[in-house]
């Protein structure tokens, strides 16, 4: 890697980095990791960390496939999140208060994991897509 893609690749990460800042102080990442029951999302962003580390030592191999998984990973917490909604719902529970806020709270839930895993990959793919294209591993279309 040149050392002006290595400059490059630097500001870039570090526009990225203080975004993810910004958003931790505004609250919005302690948000979708205290709403991801499942912790999907803890995966997808260790995933991005190990692949995002492996850039700085000049594998750059790796990145088109890791975008993918990224977003697969996020798209697998959706239907997780789904799977969580619905489990817990019994149409014979819905005639009293408390069953009506126990699958309110099964579908909050999930729907927590769903949307959360799925913003996490989301990003993290994102991320991934300009840092490859930083460093010339994916070309502008």
């Amino acid at each position: 890697m040149t050392s002006s893609n290595m400059a490059k690749l630097i500001i870039l990460n570090t526009c990225w980095a203080a975004l993810v800042v910004w958003a931790s102080v505004m609250g919005y990442t302690q948000f979708v990791f205290t709403h991801d029951v499942s912790r999907i999302s803890y995966v997808i962003v260790a995933l991005f960390a190990a692949g995002l580390a492996a850039v700085f030592f000049g594998r750059i191999n790796h990145l088109a496939r890791l975008e993918v998984w990224l977003v697969t990973l996020g798209l697998i917490g959706n239907v997780i999140g789904f799977i969580i909604a619905l489990q817990e719902i019994d149409t014979g529970s819905l005639g009293s208060a408390e069953g009506v806020q126990r699958v309110a709270a099964s579908l909050l839930a999930g729907m927590g994991v769903a949307f959360c895993s799925t913003l996490v990959g989301a990003i993290g793919a994102f991320w991934v897509s300009t840092v490859a294209w930083v460093v010339g591993a994916k070309e502008v279309v």
